[in-house]
């Protein structure tokens, strides 16, 4: 169950990070001088959140399977999951600013400022992606 559980939300982030990808493909850097974001923009949120959610979802499996794996007290799982969870929420808020920073109406934002913002804010969750994915396949390939 734990396994069905991490991939769905895996797939979900992946999917929500390639949603946002096509959804921004109008704004610079990609297009240039790309639109202006308006109020439309505010559709972004909840599908970030849906996948800042999923992904802290297959963070705290990955937490407690290698906690698990490396025989931790039930405190300490609990601890380590926790740890995690708050760095996720920092990088969370983190990433909301960079998305409002790139997204906002300023009259000195450049390409390169926008290629800067649009570079951390699809990297940071896709460097989790890619993380939670390797740590999973590592502690599941241990347990066998």
């Amino acid at each position: 169950m734990k396994e069905a559980l991490f991939w769905g939300c895996w797939f979900t982030s992946l999917g929500t990070t390639a949603l946002l990808f096509l959804w921004s493909l109008p704004l610079s850097p990609f297009t240039h001088p790309g639109i202006t974001a308006n109020e439309a923009a505010i559709i972004f949120f909840p599908v970030m959140g849906l996948r800042w959610l999923t992904l802290g979802i297959t963070l705290a499996l990955v937490a407690i399977n290698w906690g698990r794996h490396l025989n931790l007290v039930i405190g300490s799982v609990i601890g380590l999951t926790i740890l995690v969870l708050a760095l996720h929420l920092v990088l969370g808020i983190i990433n909301i600013a960079i998305v409002n920073a790139w997204l906002s109406v300023e009259p000195i934002k450049t390409r390169a400022n926008n290629a800067i913002y649009a570079g951390i804010y699809f990297g940071l969750p896709m460097f989790w992606i890619l993380v939670v994915v390797v740590l999973m396949l590592s502690v599941t390939r241990f347990h066998k």
